[in-house]
């Protein structure tokens, strides 16, 4: 995610929390553009007061 700091995509971008526990979190990201939807399934952790991705897995239709 640091490589794509400041990028800016031409799509619709929608978050859902799947799953929330006080260190643990999934959520599923929507990226529709016009032509395909991308989603990702992202799994978050808590480190002191800041949450980092453990891992990401991705879908296009």
């Amino acid at each position: 995610m640091k490589k794509q700091k400041n990028i800016h995509l031409n799509c619709a971008v929608s978050t859902d929390v799947v799953e929330q526990f006080t260190d643990y979190m999934v959520a599923r990201v929507t990226l529709k553009f016009e032509n395909f939807t991308k989603t990702d399934l992202v799994t978050l952790v808590r480190e002191g007061k800041d949450w980092r991705v453990s891992k990401s897995i991705n879908s296009y239709k």
